[in-house]
């Protein structure tokens, strides 16, 4: 054979062994020879012993094959050191199918990618059982290309400009500001309720600003340069609730004993926490006073009450006067 077949046999060998075999599948020599003739015709053959050599320059290479002794002390041959454990891809394809900000059809391929990291018996594990509904997967097929340029706006420290909208109750995606360019620093990306937000802010305004990444279009990387800070985005959305940007203040609530597990699954261990009574407890933690703060609050109803500051606690007095009088009309 030419040095291009030769070649040619030594990369197809390689794919059937990772493809084909694993700790439960391996393959014989005549195996591994019947699989060539499917790729290049059934005219072709080779020895064994060519086989078995190119194997040994695959394991030279780097490439890890094991062989096991099988029936009539055949040799048997596979691969079984891979970058990936099944129950790792598995979480990678609970993630992708759990993923809102993913399209059906960006789902269903990136799926079809991480099986091919394993082998193909292996791969027929891996049916994912998490599932969401088609209508609530993201419909902008763009995001992909809008997540890698707010990465390159970051790492170049460049202005990133783009047409942010939403919906209305007629379903129409709407601009905002009349399709205004917002041009911004991009201060991080992060991953919240299932969605892509660009946290970011204005070239003249100290104030920081969150944009959901699927409801962005236009999006461009710009040449104007600008000057990177010490903007932490970890403590930024400590201090976050429901994506609302708002001015950090310390703020004390307490909670109903057994919202503990709540407590300390959104704020961790370290949380400063103190116990007012067998039924109640305290924290004091520093917090975005926003609306969604506010909300956040209010999900917890009558188990969560605002003690400082008195702005916050004036504020939750507001929206439960309003909750009141919307249920309470007409009685």
């Amino acid at each position: 054979m030419s040095e291009a077949s030769n070649a040619m046999r030594l990369l197809k060998i390689r794919e059937i062994l990772l493809s084909l075999t694993d700790e439960d599948h391996s393959l014989t020599l005549s195996e591994i020879n019947q699989k060539l003739q499917q790729q290049f015709g059934d005219e072709y053959t080779a020895q064994k012993n060519t086989i078995k050599s190119t194997i040994e320059q695959l394991k030279y290479s780097g490439f890890p094959i094991e062989e096991t002794i099988g029936k009539r002390n055949t040799i048997n041959y596979y691969h079984m050191y891979r970058k990936f454990n099944v129950y790792e891809l598995r979480m990678l394809i609970d993630a992708v199918s759990s993923a809102k900000f993913i399209t059906s059809a960006e789902t269903k391929q990136l799926i079809g990618k991480i099986k091919t990291l394993t082998s193909n018996h292996l791969a027929k594990k891996l049916q994912h059982q998490i599932s969401v509904t088609p209508e609530v997967k993201a419909q902008n097929q763009e995001v992909r290309y809008h997540i890698d340029k707010i990465h390159t706006s970051i790492n170049e420290r460049t202005m990133l400009t783009f047409q942010y909208g939403s919906y209305n109750v007629n379903k129409e995606f709407v601009l905002r500001h009349r399709g205004k360019i917002y041009s911004v620093i991009p201060l991080g990306l992060v991953w919240n309720n299932d969605y892509y937000y660009l946290v970011a802010k204005d070239d003249d305004s100290a104030s920081i600003k969150h944009y959901r990444v699927d409801r962005m279009i236009q999006v461009d990387v710009s040449e104007v340069l600008f000057t990177p800070s010490d903007f932490n985005i970890a403590d930024h959305m400590k201090q976050t609730f429901n994506m609302y940007p708002g001015d950090t203040q310390l703020i004390e609530v307490q909670f109903n004993s057994h919202l503990i597990n709540v407590i300390i699954d959104r704020f961790g261990k370290d949380t400063l926490i103190r116990k007012v009574d067998d039924q109640t407890f305290s924290i004091k933690i520093n917090a975005a006073v926003s609306e969604g703060l506010v909300r956040w609050l209010l999900t917890w109803g009558s188990d969560a009450k605002v003690i400082t500051p008195q702005s916050l606690v004036d504020k939750m007095k507001e929206e439960a006067k309003k909750m009141f009088q919307h249920y309470s009309e007409g009685i």
